[in-house]
């Protein structure tokens, strides 16, 4: 392991705070213009709405700012009012994106009986947001494999939603109902990078649609994985998919799609 990432549990206590101060250093713009009135916010979501679509076209490292200006149909002094670069752009494009899949994984308000039943609904809502967002998914993967400093963004990321499993069984290991000699980090990490990786491959590159065979499959894998009671009742907080601070900052950021993971 690379030492300067940090040693486990501290590689999992990640947040969107801590997501966007990586992207920030990344991209080189450590406090981003807000827009000052309702016009600017609007061709500001246009831009990252445009510049989404022209990414996901052309790959991250084809596209250029003309592209974006092309698709967005606004002047090159529209697009550096609002953004730097190509990279400030990404690096916005990724905040809205993972907070708002941060939220729309959540499953707190689930009324279940049992823990099984979370986990299983926790499954769906990412196999299902991880389809929905596809392109940007991949694209950012694309970037993490050619750029070495983006990686420590996309590990923050992937710790980010791992910070929430790893509550989640160290609340299940608390209660009995989970093996107490796992390690709720590492076990947190191995969850998210089955779930990850499988639907880079069968949902990105295979072109599958999400399946209720996968996610009883995966559920399956998760459950057995650290040993959880099948009868597990819920009880407050369960499963490491309850609403956390992560989930909240995230719903509080104003995001309205993705994830990734």
């Amino acid at each position: 392991m690379n030492q300067a990432l940090g040693k486990f549990p501290a590689a999992v206590d990640a947040d969107i705070e801590d997501v966007r101060f990586a992207l920030s250093v990344w991209s080189g713009v450590s406090d981003p213009a807000e827009p000052k009135n309702k016009r600017g916010m609007r061709t500001r979501q246009h831009l990252l709405d445009a510049g989404t679509r022209a990414l996901i076209r052309h790959g991250y490292v084809d596209c250029a700012v003309e592209d974006v200006l092309q698709e967005a149909d606004v002047s090159r002094g529209t697009f550096y009012a609002h953004f730097k670069s190509k990279k400030a752009l990404f690096a916005a494009i990724i905040e809205r994106s993972i907070a708002s899949r941060l939220t729309s994984t959540d499953v707190s308000e689930m009324d279940v009986p049992l823990i099984r039943d979370r986990i299983e609904a926790s499954v769906r809502k990412f196999l299902d947001s991880f389809h929905q967002t596809l392109g940007l998914s991949l694209v950012i993967e694309q970037v993490a494999h050619h750029d070495e400093s983006f990686r420590r963004v996309r590990l923050l990321i992937r710790d980010s939603f791992a910070r929430r499993i790893a509550k989640g069984i160290r609340r299940q290991q608390a209660q009995g109902s989970a093996d107490p000699e796992v390690d709720p980090a590492e076990a947190a990490l191995a969850i998210v990078s089955m779930m990850s990786y499988y639907a880079q491959t069968e949902l990105g590159w295979r072109g599958r649609q999400p399946s209720e065979e996968m996610v009883d499959l995966l559920t399956r894998f998760w459950v057995k994985g650290i040993s959880l009671r099948e009868d597990a009742p819920v009880r407050g907080q369960d499963a490491g998919t309850g609403r956390t601070q992560t989930a909240a900052q995230g719903q509080g950021s104003g995001a309205s799609s993705t994830a990734a993971e």
